[in-house]
């Protein structure tokens, strides 16, 4: 299991969880990172982070409230949950109160701090403005040479003059260049060396309050908990707060019956402070990986800062937008139990999972572009009930036959609710919410005031399974489940999926032929099984064709349209398909003191959903939705576990795992590859690993003009060049012309001449555990680990060139990088980190998706230390504890990443373009009391 913390946003997402490898083509944004089944007191919980607010629906679950956490991965383990269960199944059990418990109350409190978090390098002030203008400088343009018949750069002012062609951007063919924070050094308003970084980050602080009680009776048992959770950000304007009330009540009035009921209810609240702050953009491209600011990378260091005027106007929009999240979240479950005669229970249960997302932004009249207060509401619902119906029979026979059968039939609906609206207009900045009536449109101004929309998704799915266990003296295993599954999301005759499952397993320690090994060999275990899962996509009605209600009338009336881009009918759209077979040993020596556990696993993923683009112009729609790839996912699991010393005093135990995945694209619905939706930078390539990083390839730098390669072009003779005339002289970077047709394609579609640089999944991943005990003294460090994995340092080498812009101004931006420890090309045989610095203009010198940017990495990162003491109030005999502990999180990392932190880097695509929300070193000081 892959577990990768990709964000330091307080509540927020960007920590996929992934069982066995990847097999999500990032075709829906709830499912870009194959995230598996929750499970929680036996109810399947939505798992997701919020479009609308950013929430990481997770982080409404108090980790206090669990009892234990179970992991299944292999499709036996898992088939009894059926359709749900192709990514792995994650079970969390809360703590519950025990028959004939004494009265219990435990109070935990802690107070956390978050330090400043690793940033990247920056070059400011007047260092800065140098490098801009020596770029500028530098800047050549390319002309047609009648009399050598071939394109050249521009060698003077005067021929620069002659043929309209740029020679020293400040030149500018003679008509000079406006850039006042260039040129203009000694404005004091320009003369500055701003570090915005140092301003937006700063130390957070988190509080953590739970209280519990539990205890029972001879019929009843019970839990209850209370908890609140506060923090706040290193990134201003952001934070992350969590109440929340849980009870878990068990009840059994009589020998044969018995019934569980479970309320989970928590309300949080989150504020953001990331990408998009205006009226018509509030989130980013990816919902589930919140970024920083967009003025961090793209105001200039020149710029007044904290304490001016200038500053304090340009942080308004930072500091006045308003944005209010907050959800809501209700779990709620009961469950009834009957025992017919010993061994045969019958079970029915109904369960909601209720989710509200609300989000509430306002924009104060003079910061937005038409002069209107901007007041908006959106809100989202989630619902989702289940009830399950179960028959089990479980008896032993002959003290050796142990038979194990299950039944089961349950009935599952999902509605989904969204609302927006919007107000302009208020008569004052202090109403922050549309609270009037009427006043829809400006008629003198053209302009909308308000607007409302809402939808309604509906969805169901009925299950019928079944699966029957036999056990013959501990030591011979076999299991059979079938599930059969219907949902309304597919065709007519394509809604039934049918989902079998085989297990076998053989303790080979039980027989006496293993007698020679009994002095170290204690339990031995061989393990095979096979299954078959569904998953359903997440739009109920691709398979039945989407109409929209279009924005033109007509005859004054509403119109209905079919939705072009992707609405087609397909009734032949159906489950998605995940075949798996695995192969396990288990294995323990001298006293259970040492323990391996080897697995081998391979998944095929076939029918996986994808927009397929439709051939010809026979219709207006451009494409539709399809069973149409196939991924593979295959691998090696290695555990091991030690006591290393177990005394009366002293104990202290260490656990090592590895993971290896070959991931691989099997196939596309015809035979080629395609460009994964969630970046432009990563492509799937037919063989090899998905969201491949595809990039120029960059060989050096050109020393000389006859190094570069020469083509004919309409007759005329012409050195190698981007689109347009930009050709390549010595100093730029050797960008191969993969398809030889004399250019260096740079611009989206035509990037014909990238190549492929590496997959970002990691080759193996891992983690070490110790715990050392001592007395009262408790000590615990967890590591994890990466190997192999690629990814796209797109970020430096972007903010380090100059790039020409429409607007000048623009030109401006951070550099992040320190000047001091880098070099640029300068004469023929310089190895250096950059090639020469003169203004980007197309030829790719600069650019993010070069080969020379993608970095193989490895990381070991200690996640935390932990350390606690049992103060020695009590007697050692009572059940009464009180324990302090401190602990520290993200605490190093080593590593041959430039990156400041690499788990941060995006997993899914592997780009790194140095705007994610940054991890952050974390000391906590804690309380636990048990009375």
């Amino acid at each position: 299991m892959d577990v990768t913390n990709m964000t330091g946003a307080p509540g927020g997402g960007g920590s996929p969880i992934v069982i066995r490898g990847y097999n999500s083509l990032a075709v829906e944004k709830e499912r870009i990172t194959s995230d598996p089944l929750w499970i929680i007191d036996g109810v399947p919980m939505f798992s997701y982070t919020s479009e609308l607010t950013g929430l990481n629906t997770i982080a409404e679950i108090d980790t206090k409230d669990i009892e234990s956490i179970q992991i299944l991965k292999d499709a036996a383990s898992a088939a009894i949950y059926g359709s749900r269960a192709a990514n792995g199944v994650i079970i969390v059990t809360t703590k519950k109160g025990h028959r004939n418990q004494a009265p219990t109350f435990t109070v935990n409190i802690s107070q956390t701090w978050v330090t400043r978090p690793s940033l990247p390098d920056i070059t400011t002030g007047n260092r800065e403005r140098r490098h801009r203008m020596q770029a500028m400088e530098n800047y050549r343009e390319s002309v047609y040479d009648e009399e050598t018949n071939m394109y050249r750069p521009v060698q003077s002012y005067e021929d620069s003059y002659k043929n309209n062609k740029n020679y020293n951007l400040f030149w500018n063919n003679g008509d000079g260049l406006d850039l006042p924070i260039v040129q203009d050094s000694l404005n004091k308003f320009y003369n500055n060396s701003t570090n915005l970084f140092d301003y937006y980050f700063r130390t957070g602080k988190v509080t953590d309050a739970n209280i519990q009680i539990s205890g029972g009776s001879n019929t009843i048992a019970y839990h209850v908990g209370l908890g609140y959770y506060s923090e706040t950000g290193v990134l201003r304007n952001t934070g992350f707060n969590r109440v929340k009330l849980i009870t878990n009540l068990f009840i059994k009035p009589s020998e044969s019956v018995e019934s569980n009921i479970r309320f989970y209810l928590a309300r949080t609240g989150r504020n953001r402070a990331g990408k998009g702050h205006d009226a018509y953009n509030f989130s980013n491209d990816r919902s589930d990986l919140e970024t920083i600011p967009d003025e961090l990378l793209s105001t200039s260091t020149l710029m007044p800062g904290p304490g001016t005027k200038a500053f304090d106007e340009t942080v308004r929009r930072f500091n006045e937008i308003k944005e209010k999240n907050e959800s809501y979240r209700l779990r709620s479950s009961f469950d009834l139990a009957y025992t017919i005669v010993e061994g045969l229970k019958l079970k029915s249960s109904l369960a909601v999972d209720f989710s509200m997302q609300d989000q509430n932004i306002f924009i104060p009249s003079d910061l937005n572009t038409d002069l209107n207060s901007y007041s908006a509401g959106n809100n989202t619902i989630k619902m989702m009930w289940l009830n399950e119906n179960l028959l089990s029979y479980n008896k032993i026979f002959a003290d050796n036959h142990s038979v194990d059968l299950l039944l089961g039939l349950s009935f599952q609906g999902d509605i989904a609710k969204d609302k927006s609206g919007y107000g302009k207009g208020a008569p004052s900045n202090l109403i922050q919410y549309v609270t009037w009536s009427g006043n829809v449109y400006d008629t003198e101004k053209d302009l909308q005031l308000k607007d409302f929309n809402s939808s309604l998704e509906r969805s169901t799915m009925v299950g019928m399974f079944g699966r029957v266990a036999y056990n013959y003296k501990q030591k011979y295993f076999l299991s059979v489940t079938l599930r059969r599954d219907a949902s309304s999301k597919f065709g007519e005759n394509t809604r039934w999926g049918t989902f079998p499952s085989y297990a076998i397993a053989y303790t080979f320690t039980e027989e006496p032929y293993m007698d020679w090994a009994r002095d170290f060999l204690d339990f031995g275990k061989v393990r095979l099984s096979y299954g078959k899962s569904g998953k359903q996509f997440e739009y109920p009605y691709f398979a039945f064709g989407v109409l929209i209600v279009n924005n033109v009338p007509f005859h004054g009336n509403q119109t209905i349209t079919p939705y072009w881009p992707d609405g087609l009918i397909n009734p032949k759209l159906s489950w998605e398909e995940t075949k798996q077979f695995d192969a396990g040993l288990d294995l323990e020596f001298f006293g259970n003191r040492l323990s391996f556990e080897l697995d081998y696993y391979y998944r095929y993923t076939d029918k996986l959903l994808a927009q397929v683009t439709l051939p010809g112009d026979y219709n207006a729609y451009i494409s539709q939705w399809q069973n149409a790839y196939a991924i593979s996912n295959q691998g090696i699991e290695l555990q091991i576990k030690a006591d290393l010393v177990r005394s009366e005093k002293l104990h202290w135990d260490f656990s090592f795992n590895i993971a290896r995945n070959w991931n691989r694209f099997e196939k596309s619905n015809n035979g080629m590859d395609f460009t994964n939706l969630a970046s432009k930078h990563n492509l799937n390539i037919i063989g090899k690993p998905l969201n491949g990083i595809y990039v120029y390839n960059d060989q050096g730098y050109y020393n000389s003009q006859d190094e570069v390669p020469l083509y004919y072009v309409n007759g005329k003779r012409k050195y190698l060049s981007s689109l347009g005339n930009q050709i390549y002289t010595p100093g730029d970077r050797r960008i191969q012309d993969v398809d030889g047709n004399g250019q260096v394609a740079t611009m989206v579609p035509l990037l014909e001449d990238r190549v492929y640089g590496g997959s970002p999944l990691p080759l193996a991943f891992g983690g070490i555990a110790t715990t050392l005990k001592w007395k009262g003294i408790d000590v615990n460090l967890l590591f994890s680990y990466k190997l192999g994995r690629h990814v796209l340092n797109a970020g430096r080498g972007a903010s380090v060139g100059t790039i020409l812009r429409a607007n000048t101004a623009e030109m401006m931006v951070p550099i992040l990088a320190d000047l001091d420890k880098v070099s640029f090309w300068q004469k023929p045989g310089d190895n250096t980190d950059f090639p020469i610095n003169e203004l980007e203009n197309g030829k790719n010198n600069f650019a993010t998706n070069l080969k020379s940017n993608v970095e193989k990495i490895n990381y070991l990162k200690l996640k935390s230390i932990s350390i606690g003491y049992m103060l020695p109030v009590f007697p050692k005999q009572s059940k009464h504890y009180a324990r302090v502990f401190m602990s520290v999180e993200n605490v190093f990392t080593i590593t041959n990443s430039s990156s400041p932190d690499p788990e941060s880097i995006d997993i899914v695509t592997g780009v790194d373009s140095n705007n994610n929300y940054p991890l952050a070193t974390r000391y906590t000081l804690g309380l636990t009391l048990n009375l």
